[in-house]
């Protein structure tokens, strides 16, 4: 079968590009499917094919080892992008091999839509959409509150919007980010709090705005981009409403 892993191999890009048209190899034998399996513990260490588990890990060094599905994480495994258990001949092909974090590995699992044709974000072949989409809610009562969702864009087709969607819900990024900014506003209310006292909410507004600024080179729909926009917004917030966020003294 070797000759046919090869050719597998070839047809990478173009079973990403449609996978309704293409079935695995070892379909139908439960053999072959073994064989492709067991060359996953090659990649071990001590094993012939550590050194290419390593340099797969080394390609997210350039975004300091952060996982490229919740943008958040530190990677910590190898998700195989098309799943092994669909497709065993790619169990070992460094295109398939995407370091990720754990949660999101675990939450990913065997995802592969095959009726519809309707996969996730490849980290080495996709472009997330570079229009805002991920938008950030800002609510100030009691204390500040933030929700995200997803805004679609004219610019935007219908099934690269419905990836967006599925990618979301898959990974369970609404939820996880709203946890993730809300640790962000608590490291920072003391920012915000001596930009007022001595700048007023011109001032907090332009801080949020280079804050924006900065998060938005990692993407205009990374999930501190969509929350700095937010803020920057929202005058109730810029106006003193931030202090919500402030602990209660005691007594």
């Amino acid at each position: 079968m070797r000759t046919g892993i090869i050719d597998a191999y070839g047809d990478y890009e173009d079973v990403l590009r449609d996978i309704r048209r293409f079935t695995s190899l070892a379909n139908g034998s439960d053999a072959l499917t073994k064989v492709l399996l067991g060359n996953y513990a090659l990649l071990d260490r001590g094993r012939p094919l550590e050194e290419l588990r390593n340099s797969i890990f080394r390609t997210a060094l350039s975004h300091n080892y952060r996982c490229p599905l919740c943008e958040r994480a530190q990677v910590c495994a190898l998700d195989h992008f098309l799943p092994k258990k669909h497709f065993p001949e790619y169990t070992i092909l460094a295109n398939n091999l995407i370091p990720v974090c754990e949660r999101c590995n675990r939450l990913k699992g065997d995802e592969c839509d095959r009726s519809d044709g309707l996969l996730m974000f490849h980290a080495y072949f996709d472009e997330f959409p570079n229009k805002e989409i991920v938008v950030a809610e800002i609510s100030v009562d009691s204390t500040v509150s933030i929700r995200y969702s997803l805004r679609r864009s004219d610019e935007i087709d219908d099934f690269t919007f419905q990836r967006v969607e599925k990618q979301f819900e898959t990974l369970g990024l609404f939820d996880f980010y709203q946890m993730e900014a809300v640790a962000e506003l608590t490291d920072q209310v003391d920012l915000y709090d001596e930009t007022y006292d001595s700048f007023g909410d011109s001032g907090l507004r332009s801080t949020l705005d280079a804050l924006t600024r900065g998060a938005e080179r990692k993407g205009i729909n990374h999930w501190k981009a969509a929350l700095y926009r937010a803020l920057s917004r929202n005058a109730e917030f810029c106006s003193g409403g931030y202090r919500k966020l402030l602990p209660t003294p005691m007594g």
